[in-house]
């Protein structure tokens, strides 16, 4: 009878073991994943601060040198190291007026279950300073929604491909500045030419506002668990060609 007890305890001791252990192993991912989560964050946030002050080697760096990083804009994609380095490398001239700023919020971020890669969905809101007009600042203010893919290197996430759509700008001196204006009107900073856009994908189509496009969600609906609906939507739009590809 004692054996069976002692014998008996033990087995429940031992199951009591193994339960908090994997307990203890869920948490532990739990933690992982928070860890993460914020160092996504500084990540992302680090980019802005670069991308404010036009420190293209910073912004490069942020990236994977995978080859199969990318960046895509409003014109296209700029695709491997070299394609990414093509694109930032180009702010590396900045005039000292030039000021770009840009806030991210709302972040949306999935890590997946291995803690190898992560997705993110981000808004962008931000101000862009040309020049002084008459003593005066002269900004244009944007609005934009990045979906970001980031993978985890020797410990250290890193931007794996950067998908940026721009939703609008506007510059009140200029009353209106989005798809609608022609290129060439908006100021010498942002024509396509002083630019110079040199994607290796150009874009089809123009998805700024009033396009209706909406970038596809890289997460599911957090309450169904279903895809949403964008892919619908966006397949009954009529939307026009690319506004930045060079005419032939």
């Amino acid at each position: 009878m004692r054996n069976d007890t002692l014998e008996s305890r033990i087995e429940s001791l031992e199951n009591q073991i193994h339960t908090l252990t994997k307990k203890l192993s869920q948490k532990e991912k739990e933690v992982q994943e928070l860890r993460d989560i914020e160092e996504i964050k500084k990540l992302q946030a680090a980019y802005a601060y670069y991308l404010e002050n036009c420190m293209s080697q910073d912004i490069i760096d942020c990236f994977s040198s995978d080859p199969g990083v990318s960046g895509t804009f409003v014109e296209g994609t700029y695709k491997g190291p070299e394609g990414i380095k093509r694109y930032f490398n180009r702010l590396s001239n900045k005039a000292p007026t030039f000021l770009h700023q840009v806030r991210m919020d709302t972040p949306y971020i999935t890590v997946a279950r291995d803690g190898k890669t992560a997705k993110g969905r981000w808004y962008g809101d931000g101000t862009i300073a040309f020049k002084p007009l008459n003593n005066q600042i002269d900004p244009m203010y944007m609005n934009v929604i990045y979906e970001m893919e980031y993978i985890k290197e020797n410990g250290i996430w890193k931007i794996y491909t950067l998908a940026f759509q721009m939703l609008y700008a506007f510059q009140p001196s200029k009353q209106n500045i989005s798809h609608e204006t022609a290129p060439e009107t908006v100021d010498d900073e942002m024509s396509p030419e002083n630019m110079k856009l040199s994607p290796d994908e150009w874009a089809e189509f123009d998805t700024q506002y009033p396009s209706g496009y909406i970038l596809p969600f890289h997460f599911h609906h957090p309450v169904t668990g279903k895809p949403t609906s964008e892919n619908e939507y966006n397949a009954r739009l009529d939307l026009k060609p690319n506004p930045f590809r060079p005419r032939e």
